[in-house]
């Protein structure tokens, strides 16, 4: 099928009879005489003037053609071609990937949509999905509906991948009645995008084309991944900011920007070539809220990365604790860089992450319910296991207590990577609960390999198999018991707001009233009411669009672009024809733009009819 992009074009047309007029015309003005002289040449002519009269039409085809091409190519013609999923009439789910990746060629993408859209037949329907959300539908709609908000749509910035949107659209084949059932999907290829079909199972009734851009990706240069060093620090230590950069391409110089609270304290031109490179910081104290930037390039949406510091504020800390808690509470109290007050065990259900930063539990056989409350109004608590320790479902199964007899210390870590050997060997574990994890994450482990410390990170709660006690251990006795502790308190405070959160995730906090809380984001600021819930009441803010620093009400967050989305590998189209995956490139869904080589054409014609006229 061929359209034309200039029709109106096509009116010239008939300026191509223009030659085959004039060569009419001009025979009717030819006499014929007849000369008794002549009769050697008309013997002659018979021979020489077959090829004169053969190169004359040959000479008016060619300056025929020469027009009509000429003419065509103004027009711009289009080839439609065979698209593959033909005339039919279907349910069709249309998932276009509109992940940051796609920015580059997201027109191509858009075109493809566009047309599958355009060539259903009569009576079928589309629903549209994408995995940022900007497009998700739950019913049916017309196919002229579909086109206009297709033309809308932009890339986004999430790096999301297509699995969510193909779990909605099998949800929306399943209660369709047609006949025929389709997804189509209409991606760049990347690995990261569409892997998960390999591992799917297909439904034998639903079609599934997949039609993927073949093109190579752009040049690009991406921020992968930002890293505070110490990660944890002790109030006052010095703070580094670590950079991975990515470049795919030829080599290039990139300046790279480091902003603090929103102003720029550093800049540094740096060289990239093919591979990763790492760039330092050092972050001043203060430091709260930082961004590291990149020059824009193909694609914008991985230049730039959020980071949160602790800045200067003090952490506020609630302890719960008894008669054994005084090592424990002197040792918070050191330095005066943590802000400790003392909490009554009924009071503790009704903290929050207003109240407090960390909530400590000194002294519990199992995670109190008082602490899981506070835990879901999104404060996080460390408790101090001791006793007859029962076991936590979801967390860990207890296994009894240590012997007593001997000691153990603490086996290798990355919350204490800086500390050196025989400061390490200081820190001996008398009495300890023995636990067995069964969700928990190990956060320290000691040398015989059980757990010291482990972290319900579905929950933020943090268990230590220990108390600070002399009876526990003898590292109360030592000087570094308070830099030790309060980092094990920082990092339970700071592991919450660093938890890493991508663009197009929801962030949730629990409160305990209902009253208006103010919203921060990088483009709004309000105030909203929250939801009544089980237990309390809920903000949610859902399918965050772009990248930077969250607040609502006490509680802040940073959310980055997904950097799984900057590797830039193609997945396999035969690992996906495998599974029963149609798979076609992004071009044959495309119009192809024939003008150019209808110009071509006309500028052959007119070359072949130089080369008549001169030999």
């Amino acid at each position: 099928m061929i359209s034309f992009a200039n029709p109106w074009y096509l009116l010239l047309m008939p300026i191509a009879s223009g030659p085959l007029v004039l060569h009419l015309l001009s025979r009717r003005k030819m006499k014929r005489t007849e000369f008794s002289s002549l009769f050697f040449l008309r013997k002659l002519r018979e021979r020489r003037f077959r090829w004169l009269k053969l190169r004359d039409v040959l000479l008016l085809i060619l300056r025929t053609l020469f027009l009509v091409f000429l003419v065509l190519a103004l027009a711009g013609p289009i080839w439609k071609g065979r698209f593959p999923l033909g005339k039919v009439r279907a349910d069709v789910v249309v998932i276009l990937d509109d992940s940051y990746s796609t920015a580059a060629r997201f027109s191509d993408l858009k075109a493809t949509a566009l047309r599958l859209v355009d060539e259903l037949s009569l009576g079928s329907r589309v629903a549209l999905l994408s995995p940022s959300g900007s497009l998700w539908d739950t019913v049916w709609g017309e196919p002229e509906s579909a086109a206009e908000r297709i033309q809308a749509l932009a890339s986004s910035r999430s790096g999301r991948d297509l699995q969510a949107a193909w779990l909605q659209a099998l949800k929306l084949l399943d209660k369709s009645r047609a006949s025929t059932r389709r997804v189509a999907l209409i991606s760049d290829g990347q690995e990261h995008a569409l892997g998960f079909l390999e591992n799917e199972r297909i439904p034998s009734d639903v079609e599934v084309f997949c039609f993927i851009d073949e093109a190579s990706f752009p040049a690009n240069t991406s921020i992968l991944d930002v890293e505070l060093y110490p990660g944890f620090p002790l109030p006052g230590e010095e703070r580094f900011l670590r950079i991975r950069l990515g470049r795919s391409g030829k080599k290039v110089e990139k300046t790279l920007s480091l902003w603090v609270d929103e102003r720029m304290v550093e800049e540094r031109r740096i060289r990239l070539s093919e591979g990763r490179k790492e760039i330092e910081f050092r972050l001043p104290q203060a430091a709260q809220e930082v961004r590291v930037a990149l020059d824009p390039d193909s694609i914008p949406a991985d230049d730039q990365r959020f980071v949160l510091a602790s800045g200067s504020r003090r952490l506020r800390i609630g302890l719960v604790g008894d008669a054994g808690s005084d090592f424990l509470e002197l040792a918070l109290r050191v330095g005066g860089d943590l802000e400790v007050q003392n909490v009554r065990p009924a009071g503790a259900a009704r903290l929050s992450s207003s109240s407090y930063d960390v909530l400590i539990w000194d002294g519990a056989t199992s995670c109190p319910f008082q602490a899981r409350a506070a835990a879901s109004q999104g404060l996080a608590v460390l408790i101090l296991l001791d006793g007859d320790v029962e076991d936590v479902a979801g967390a860990f199964n207890s296994l009894g207590v240590s012997s007593g007899e001997g000691f153990e210390i603490l086996g290798p870590s990355s919350l204490f990577a800086d500390l050196e050997e025989q400061d390490r060997r200081q820190m001996r574990i008398k009495r300890y609960a023995r636990l067995e994890p069964t969700g928990a994450k190990v956060i320290l482990p000691l040398s015989g390999g059980d757990p010291l410390m482990l972290a319900d990170t579905s929950q933020d709660i943090y268990y230590l198999a220990t108390r600070f006690t002399a009876q526990h251990t003898e590292l109360v006795y030592r000087a570094l018991f308070p830099a030790i502790l309060q980092r094990i308190v920082t990092y339970v405070a700071g592991e919450k707001s660093q938890r890493e959160r991508f663009i197009g995730d929801t962030l949730r906090v629990r409160v305990q009233k209902g009253e208006p809380l103010f919203v921060e984001t990088p483009q709004l600021h309000y105030e909203i009411t929250p939801q009544q819930v089980a237990g309390g009441y809920r903000v949610e803010f859902g399918a965050t669009a772009d990248g930077g620093f969250y607040r609502i009400g006490a509680e802040g967050f940073v959310v980055n672009p997904d950097p799984a989305e900057a590797f830039f590998t193609k997945i396999k189209t035969a690992d996906l024809q495998k599974h029963g995956i149609k798979v076609h490139p992004l071009g044959a869904s495309t119009p192809r733009k024939l003008w150019f080589w209808f110009l071509i054409l006309a500028a052959l014609c007119l070359a072949a009819e130089f080369l008549f006229i001169f030999l």
